[in-house]
């Protein structure tokens, strides 16, 4: 029986438990440079996503006109003007 050399076994287990951590180091920083490119992907999907948020001109938009010329608001608008600018002097 051939006797057991235990710091040669020591050695050898510190060796294999190294290459392992070196390899699951490699691995697990692959994997994170994967997660951070699809990350950064997903963002910038998000920002086109948003893009029409945010780069609305409401002066590019056409005013649409009904049949009846002006719309309330505006008719709302120039009738109370004509109320409050009333002058009886005038006439």
């Amino acid at each position: 029986m051939e006797a057991l050399n235990i710091a040669k076994i020591e050695k050898q287990a510190r060796e294999m438990r190294a290459e392992e951590l070196r390899r699951i180091q490699g691995l697990m920083a692959k994997r994170l440079a994967l997660y951070f490119r699809l990350l950064a992907g997903s963002v910038a999907d998000a920002g086109e996503a948003l893009r029409p948020l945010f780069s609305w001109n409401p002066q590019d938009a056409q005013p649409t006109r009904r049949a009846s010329g002006l719309t309330l608001p505006a008719r709302a608008s120039l009738s109370l003007r004509a109320l409050f600018s009333w002058n009886p002097q005038a006439h």
